[in-house]
């Protein structure tokens, strides 16, 4: 497959939105332009992968300064939105962005290029294949008060990633399950996926298709980050499986973690 890289021409921003879709979540080509006037982003930070005259991959270069304590700071050219249309990934494309945005940063004076990213992800093979570090020196803490609140938020969520993802869309088409999951400080919480939607159920089911019992952190851990190796939880059990065929519980871990590519 062919492709070029280029820098961002107006216009650019409507694809971009359909990428940052499908990748980050719901935007708009407003939005895109408002983040660029938020961080001052020229055209020439900005890199472009297209295919047959569309723009399928990008890759934004953000120079900051990067804190390294006790007052010091130094040039960074931040990475950031490294996103690709599911329909053109594992091509190369996003690499040789990466290559292009890596070369600008270092020509304009920054002595290094820092990214922030979700943690086990298969994005990470191509960073550490460029040299990247992980250097992850802090944690995110919260205490929740009304967690079904919060699940039904997180059904909302998934509705407006499904919304923009082609790829989860196609591995959940004809995928119609109930699931039951048992947190041991709020009781049962339920929900099913029927009609291309993401629906919290009042009343678990009596015959889940996908029955599970955790923890709240435990819970929250595997949706929020995504970093729990799965066979050491279920086997301190701290994740245990009540039921399930073990293709439904297969994608149901990929809906738990938003990660739908191998």
């Amino acid at each position: 497959m062919k492709y070029i890289i280029r820098n961002f021409r107006k216009g650019d921003e409507v694809a971009m939105a359909k990428n940052f879709s499908e990748c980050f979540g719901p935007a708009t080509p407003s939005r895109v332009r408002k983040w660029f006037r938020l961080r001052k982003i020229l055209p020439e930070q900005v890199f472009i992968g297209e295919v047959d005259g569309k723009s399928v991959s990008d890759v934004e270069l953000i120079f900051m300064q990067l804190h390294l304590g006790e007052g010091v700071y130094t040039k960074t050219g931040g990475i950031s939105y490294v996103c690709t249309d599911s329909d053109y990934r594992r091509k190369g494309i996003v690499t040789n962005l990466l290559k292009q945005s890596l070369d600008y940063a270092e020509r304009s004076g920054a002595s290094n290029s820092s990214l922030f990213t979700g943690l086990d992800i298969p994005a990470h093979r191509i960073y550490s294949h460029l040299g990247f570090v992980d250097i992850m020196s802090e944690r995110t803490y919260v205490k929740f008060f009304d967690f079904p609140f919060v699940f039904a938020r997180w059904m909302r969520m998934l509705n407006r990633l499904l919304k923009g993802s082609k790829i989860a869309a196609r591995r959940l088409q004809g995928w119609e399950k109930s699931v039951a999951i048992e947190l041991r400080e709020a009781g049962m919480l339920a929900f099913r996926f029927r009609k291309g939607r993401f629906e919290k159920l009042k009343i678990p089911p009596k015959k889940p298709d996908i029955a599970l019992s955790t923890d709240i952190p435990t819970f929250t851990q595997i949706t929020r980050e995504g970093v729990l190796d799965w066979e050491e939880v279920v086997k301190a059990r701290k994740l245990m499986w009540k039921r399930g065929d073990p293709t439904d519980i297969k994608m149901l871990k990929r809906i738990l973690r938003w990660m739908w590519e191998d």
